[in-house]
């Protein structure tokens, strides 16, 4: 029997952003949060508070803001990537710039990935003058791209990921639909290719679930987990039960879109929202012979971010703690094992603007 948990937010902040503002991402670096929004900025807070901290608000980090990745949860350090053709590191304990890579044709950036540990870091452009690539810097020696793949997609690279355990393999997907798995320790980039998983969709999000098991999310909401196949896999007549195919999530779960996979502790969810209700729902993904929604143990936010979209969503795993941030231009937090869930609201308050009058498929381009 389904059972669904609603939970109302917690506190919510505007992190002082002109209005009008998107936040794209949010992201845990040295126990402080950072987000990025449609104004350009990166703006470093407190999980607790949501309190900015005014001297780590980086103005005009890029022109064109639209990428940030943490080295590690413990590290203070976050690297983000925009369409003026820039990857950049920034040091949030000191408040300064640490690293600054480019492209050499200043080709917008859509895609950012960093290796575990830190030691590489991973862009991926926009489709320019019928190109588009995967280049790769050694963080050790970053004058220029180790590696630079410019035939494994033919239009936007649009998401990077490397794997859990390897940091030698990164996935790639891109709006022609493939997603694929790269040895970025070989150049020659025939050689380099893994593996290849054709989605048919123009991907939105992709990454690794296990060591072997990788999602694809596409731009129209259709999900499906496929398999990395070892050499004796490949061999073997035992057919695994792959690729799962969702299909299509807004049927399949009743939403109107979905805004990633959600993964926290060793658990993950499916973040699907309904922006004509306002809340976004976590559907846990369970992984036993295949993958499987449980729908028994959904978990409802309502007032979630008003009838905007969500556009990112981080979960605190040690403090059961949720952080969404959507096309209000607002943070909210929610904790569903609160046993009351007071609403609190945190710095400045904010007028509701006016929902754009554009379809729905044009409010999630992504930038």
């Amino acid at each position: 029997m389904e059972s669904i948990t609603t939970v109302r937010p917690f506190a919510t902040s505007s992190l002082s952003l002109p209005i009008n503002s998107y936040i794209y991402c949010i992201k845990a670096a040295g126990g402080t949060l950072a987000a990025i929004s449609s104004d350009d900025s990166l703006r470093v807070f407190d999980p607790v508070t949501l309190q900015v901290q005014a001297d780590r608000v980086f103005e005009n980090a890029h022109t064109g803001l639209v990428c940030l990745e943490k080295v590690d949860v413990e590290a203070g350090s976050v690297f983000t990537a925009g369409r003026d053709g820039y990857v950049r590191c920034w040091d949030l304990r000191s408040g300064k710039r640490t690293v600054e890579l480019k492209d050499e044709k200043s080709t917008p950036f859509l895609s950012l990935a960093v290796a575990p540990g830190g030691t590489a870091v991973a862009a991926g452009t926009e489709l320019t003058h019928s190109q588009a690539t995967v280049q790769m810097w050694d963080l050790r020696s970053p004058q220029s791209p180790v590696v630079r793949y410019v035939e494994c997609h033919n239009d936007d690279v649009t998401e990077l990921c490397y794997h859990p355990s390897r940091a030698s393999s990164l996935l790639s997907g891109s709006t022609d639909g493939l997603v694929n798995i790269l040895d970025t320790t070989i150049a020659d980039e025939d050689d380099s290719l893994i593996e290849v998983f054709n989605h048919e969709a123009s991907i939105h999000h992709a990454g690794f679930l296990t060591d072997t098991d990788v999602y694809a999310l596409s731009h129209d909401e259709q999900l499906s987990i496929y398999h990395l196949t070892s050499p004796d896999e490949r061999e073997s007549s035992n057919n695994e039960p792959y690729p799962i195919v969702f299909g299509d999530m807004r049927a399949r779960v009743d939403c109107e879109y979905v805004v990633d996979i959600a993964t926290s502790s060793g658990s993950v969810s499916i973040a699907a929202g309904s922006h004509s209700t306002s809340t976004l729902d976590l559907i846990p993904l369970h992984h036993t012979v295949g993958w499987e929604l449980d729908m028994s143990r959904t978990v409802r936010l309502l007032k979630a971010h008003d009838d905007e979209i969500v556009r990112t969503i981080y979960i605190d795993g040690q403090s059961s703690t949720i952080y969404t941030g959507g096309e209000d231009g607002v943070v909210k937090v929610w904790r569903p094992d609160e046993a009351a869930n007071s609403s609190a609201h945190i710095g400045p308050t904010r007028t509701k603007r006016k929902r754009d009058s554009v379809a729905d498929g044009n409010r999630r381009r992504p930038y």
